[in-house]
């Protein structure tokens, strides 16, 4: 569709069509289209942790070596999670401290439990090789934080 024809009807007409040649839906596409909507809000009792601050960008590129350490702080409205890397372990802190759960999840389908503390510690495995994301339930923080990799 050109500038000069841009008109609803030229556009429905061509949606149409689209629709038509896409022929009938298979049922692999229905089966992930329906597990794709049925995810749809499952993390929204979940508040984001963002990501404020790295030590591998504020330490420049002098630094970047493989076993250098690295802190990480994810902040939300309610908590932040400071992270650092400890070897095969992520070991951090809730801000406010409180009791409760972290796991520790890995974009291939690796899961790690840990306790927190009542001084908000936790120590939890992590995956290797893979980008992680944590998710806390301490005190009246329920955060995931964004992915990253350690």
């Amino acid at each position: 569709m050109t500038a000069e024809s841009w008109d609803d009807d030229a556009m429905l007409h061509e949606l149409a069509a689209a629709v038509r040649d896409a022929g009938h839906l298979t049922g692999r596409v229905r089966t992930a289209g329906t597990a794709a909507w049925t995810w749809r809000g499952i993390d929204e009792e979940w508040e984001l942790a963002s990501l404020t601050y790295d030590s591998l960008i504020d330490a420049g590129p002098a630094v970047r070596a493989a076993d250098a350490g690295r802190t990480v702080l994810f902040t939300g409205d309610t908590a932040e999670v400071q992270v650092e890397r400890d070897g095969e372990l992520l070991v951090g802190q809730v801000i406010p401290p409180a009791p409760g759960r972290l796991t520790a999840e890995g974009a291939q389908g690796h899961r790690s439990e840990s306790e927190v503390d009542e001084v908000g510690c936790f120590s939890v495995a992590l995956p290797a090789g893979e980008p992680v994301r944590l998710r806390v339930n301490a005190g009246a923080a329920r955060l995931v934080t964004d992915w990253i990799r350690m």
